[in-house]
């Protein structure tokens, strides 16, 4: 792979089809980027705290601090094998959670929530008809009355995008049956110019920049359609209508849209939403003629992820029902509907949940601890695909918080005990407690370890969540023992127990059988528009009523801040 003037090793790696964990955008403070030069010694040092004396001499370099200068010759150390950077996505699966309480994956308790129906009538908002010995599509969202051609002989496909800040979905769908073809899934090529939003936009608030940015994207994007095409045995020009959910700045970058002014008062929006668009505003490899849906976006923060999302609650948009809804993510949304009145608000929670910004975090991958069950003296660990343990992904981290609070590794406050304090532990649970760059530590396996500093990083996420839920609760004039239906949205809930979230104080007391797992939603909700164009016009309509809340300016929302920040003391624990 030859490397392009001042690149960094991490980028060249990049192209060379390697997705590394780069976090902190390539500043060389995260240490997510580690790999092995030959012939160290030729090869400058990239010091960090995480690279020891002896691992420096044997060749061990951050890759986001190297600009090749001459020939390299690169080893990249375990877990960035293809099977290892599989991306782990889709919806809920009612067969693999059903082990027992104890076993092997640790879930039980789980609820499932069951997606609205589109009464067995497929409405698609295209058409395809004969007329005279050829075929055309006519396409029924109100832009346009032209008719483009379409080849006999080929099969009518619509095309399901979830355009997420870290992971790309996308789902193939017959717009004669409504079958689900083929779903599949990559990183966000994006994610080397940062993990959040917030670095996303200052990147791309340059013509530069944004160009940039929006071709990373349409290339990941076009990437996906060739593969999804390719399993499932179509031509790219066979997909006439595409419906894409994501927040509002991947789809702002994505359309070539200056994302600049959703990164300061007053937040405007300057993509148009709740309609159709020509396949050139998005640049996608589909049916020249095809339309590209986008969901009403309702705020800056609140994208038409979310509002796609809400058609896999319908219960949100009933005045007869309390529903608190939460997606969780780096960017948190969260949606209260009662007394008539539906609420909208997000949250800067942090990368915590996804994997990011923890010692040892990684993304939900082959290997990475999901679940975490105390099981008498001690405390089991559970890997995706049972494979031994090198990090650990959201689920992970909150089991894990729940399991040493419970033990009593750590107290309400936060505080982890250090190795002098833990005589009192029960079980082998004293040995596993240690120190881990001068800090309280727990010691997961082998070189995966759970530190104090990683327990202030779960507070700080989940005090900003719970935060948000109890401001909007006070807003639509409830407490959380009316609340009839939580749901929890993403990826983040795939190997979660609710008592969990309610022991961490992640959700309110006594909430916790109330929760639902409902999956991807933005994946389904655009799923379910391709399928029917009434559920666009039904939220179109519906997402009129919903009202953004503004949370992070009130005067109440920091005293609640701090007031979260403690895990409940009086929680059930068992």
């Amino acid at each position: 792979m030859r490397a392009r003037r001042g690149e960094s090793l991490a980028d060249v790696l990049y192209r060379a089809g390697v997705d590394m964990d780069t976090p902190c955008n390539g500043d060389g403070i995260c240490g997510k980027c580690l790999v092995c030069v030959e012939y160290p010694s030729n090869t400058r040092p990239t010091p960090h705290k995480d690279i020891s004396h002896d691992q420096h001499e044997a060749g061990i370099r951050l890759a986001c601090q190297l600009t090749p200068k001459t020939d390299m010759t690169v080893r990249l150390l375990s877990g960035y094998t293809e099977e290892a950077h599989r991306i782990l996505e889709g919806d809920q699966d009612p067969d693999f959670f059903s082990c027992e309480s104890g076993g092997e994956g640790a879930v039980a308790g789980r609820r499932h929530l069951p997606v609205m129906e589109s009464e067995n009538r497929i409405s698609p908002a295209v058409r395809v008809f004969l007329e005279g010995d050829r075929y055309f599509c006519r396409y029924e969202d109100g832009a346009t009355e032209e008719m483009k051609k379409f080849r006999k002989g080929k099969a009518a496909m619509g095309l399901a995008i979830d355009l997420g800040t870290t992971t790309l979905v996308a789902t193939l769908v017959s717009l004669k049956t409504g079958r689900e073809i083929s779903t599949t899934s990559s990183l966000n090529p994006q994610i080397r110019y940062g993990h959040d939003v917030v670095r996303r936009i200052q990147y791309a608030s340059t013509p530069e920049g944004l160009e940039e940015m929006s071709l990373a994207i349409r290339e990941g994007l076009n990437y996906l359609i060739d593969e999804i095409c390719e399993e499932s045995n179509i031509t790219a020009e066979e997909i006439l209508d595409v419906v894409i959910g994501g927040n509002t700045v991947m789809l702002q970058i994505a359309a070539g849209i200056d994302p600049a002014p959703l990164g300061e008062v007053p937040f405007t929006v300057g993509i148009e939403s709740g309609r159709a668009y020509p396949v050139s505003t998005f640049g996608l490899a589909v049916h020249p003629g095809a339309r590209i849906y986008v969901p009403p976006v309702l705020h800056a923060y609140v994208g038409a992820d979310i509002s796609a999302g809400l058609l896999v609650c319908p219960e949100f948009f009933s005045k007869e029902v309390n529903t608190l809804f939460i997606d969780v993510g780096t960017n948190g949304e969260i949606g209260v509907s009662a007394n008539g009145r539906f609420l909208m608000s997000s949250t800067a929670a942090g990368p915590a949940f996804e994997g990011m910004g923890i010692s040892s975090g990684m993304r939900a991958r082959i290997g990475a601890v999901e679940a975490a069950n105390v099981n008498g003296p001690d405390i089991e660990i559970y890997t995706i695909g049972n494979a031994p343990a090198s990090g650990i992904c959201g689920s992970g981290i909150i089991d894990l918080t729940a399991a040493l609070f419970k033990t009593g590794v750590i107290d309400a406050s936060g505080r982890m005990k250090r190795p002098a304090d833990a005589d009192a532990l029960p079980g082998t649970m004293a040995g596993r407690i240690g120190e881990k760059d001068g800090a309280a530590a727990f010691h997961v396996s082998d070189d995966v370890w759970f530190t104090q500093e990683d327990v202030r990083q779960v507070q700080l996420a989940k005090s900003a969540i719970r935060a948000a839920i109890d401001i909007l609760l006070a807003e639509a004039g409830i407490g959380p023992e009316k609340l009839e239906n939580i749901v929890l949205a993403g990826g983040f809930g795939y190997s979660l127990r609710p008592q969990n979230l309610e022991i961490i104080g992640f959700i309110p007391p006594g909430t916790a059988e109330k929760v639902s797992f409902a999956g991807n939603t933005s994946r389904i909700g655009c799923v379910m528009m391709l399928k029917s164009v009434q559920f666009r016009r039904f939220l179109e309509e519906k997402m009129k009523q919903v009202r953004h809340v503004s949370i992070e300016t009130r005067p109440d929302f920091m005293e609640k801040y701090v007031e979260e920040m403690e895990f409940p003391a009086d929680v059930d624990r068992n």
